[in-house]
């Protein structure tokens, strides 16, 4: 809590010092004399403390929207005494504001109740605890205010804008259980891999009677099973450079976009994030799982890469066997550059979705041109070094869909030849 001085107290106490100024001045008492109410004024305003008693909270209408909505919240401020004057304003984080002021003035009697109704923006993705009031509350006299902050604030969670997703980055390697992805070997399946001549004891439900017809001997048919797959979305939080924005905005949209569609195919997802320390979510599946990836990402912030960081480490025990890796980077990192490396000589399948970091770089204006131009021949040798590894890396432009690059990817994967470290 914190004790002010109003304009009026400061005018008194000004106004007595020089009445006793005058008076000394002058030899005449009358100055004084003057003075004396207002000196009477300030000793009232100094002598007049109360300790704060007022109760606020404030209501949301929905604790979880998406990115751009608007939340209706209640402000309810309740004081067991008397209040001639109280200012209350409503001091929201970054990525939230006010559609309208908050800051006004209202008088409350004992045991009186003010409502207030407010509109909040939701500008920004985030998890967030809706802010802190700030009152301040005067005397009768408005001499002396009380200026302190109530932390009233539920917790808002804010969605970013979904991305539209229908195309996959297929795994070289599914797992056991029954699932929507089709496997490479042969076995039990809808999904047919190719017609061969009949052996003693092939199930007779698998001839295929028109090949049969056409070469006079039974023919049967080779089947691609459905299984699942584990997927595993790396998170790279080192995309603090220094601007407004950064491209951990758009990493977040496509962790959260492509963990709901394999989830949606059954796959198992886990997640991993990198900066600031290593936080991870083990491999599941089902509707918790997808809460709880957005949970974990709406709590995530950007970093600084530095160049003295010290190496990542991934534990084996993070990432299981045949998972694939798809990691979402500016790779403006370099332990991250190295991380991704390492988990490819572990023999992982891993793919790195690049979201360029050079629009969101000052470097990129006009008179800096020659040195934008160098930027972006390191980062043709750092993709160039990736592919020789064996490592798909594509550009998620800022105005493209995230489709149009998990296609690139399915299309480079699909025509590139496995290097295996």
């Amino acid at each position: 809590m914190t004790q002010l001085a109003t304009p009026r107290l400061r005018a008194a106490l000004w106004l007595t010092a020089v009445g006793i100024v005058a008076s000394l001045v002058a030899s005449r008492p009358e100055a004084a004399a003057l003075a004396a109410p207002f000196a009477t004024l300030a000793l009232i305003g100094v002598w007049q403390r109360r300790p704060p008693q007022l109760r606020a909270a404030l209501s949301l209408e929905r604790e979880r929207v998406q990115e751009g909505e608007r939340v209706h919240a209640e402000l309810e401020l309740r004081s067991p005494t008397a209040t001639d004057r109280l200012e209350a304003e409503l001091l929201l984080p970054p990525g939230l504001a006010l559609e309208e002021e908050s800051e006004g003035a209202l008088s409350l009697r004992a045991g009186e109740e003010q409502r207030i109704e407010l509109t909040i923006n939701c500008e920004r993705w985030g998890a967030y605890a809706a802010g802190l009031l700030r009152v301040r509350r005067y005397d009768r006299l408005r001499l002396l205010a009380d200026e302190h902050e109530l932390d009233i604030g539920p917790s808002l969670r804010v969605y970013p804008r979904q991305e539209t997703l229908r195309a996959l980055t297929r795994p070289l390697s599914t797992q056991a259980s029954v699932g929507d992805q089709v496997a490479r070997r042969r076995g039990d399946g809808i999904e047919l891999a190719q017609l061969r001549t009949y052996s003693e004891g092939d199930d007779l439900r698998r001839v295929n009677w028109a090949a049969t017809a056409r070469t006079g001997q039974l023919v049967v048919n080779e089947l691609h099973p459905e299984r699942n797959a584990t997927v595993v979305l790396v998170l790279d939080t080192f995309c603090d450079l220094g601007t407004h924005v950064n491209p951990l905005d758009e990493s977040v949209r496509a962790v959260i976009a492509l963990a709901q569609r394999y989830l949606i195919r059954r796959d198992r997802v886990g997640l991993l994030t990198l900066g600031g320390g290593t936080r991870s979510l083990r491999p599941a599946s089902g509707a918790l799982q997808l809460h709880r990836i957005i949970d974990t990402v709406l709590n995530t912030r950007a970093v600084a890469p530095r160049e003295d960081a010290p190496p990542i480490y991934i534990p084996p025990r993070l990432i299981p066997p045949h998972a694939l890796v798809l990691a979402l980077s500016p790779l403006f990192a370099d332990a991250v550059v190295e991380a991704v490396l390492e988990l490819r000589g572990r023999g992982f399948d891993v793919a790195v979705v690049e979201i360029p970091p050079l629009p969101y770089l000052t470097l990129a204006r006009t008179r800096l041109q020659p040195a934008a131009r160098l930027i972006r021949l390191e980062r043709d040798l750092l993709r160039n070094h990736l592919h020789v590894r064996g490592i798909p890396v594509v550009e998620w432009e800022h105005d493209a869909p995230l489709e149009a690059a998990i296609r690139a990817m399915e299309e480079f994967r699909r025509r590139a030849r496995v290097v295996h470290a």
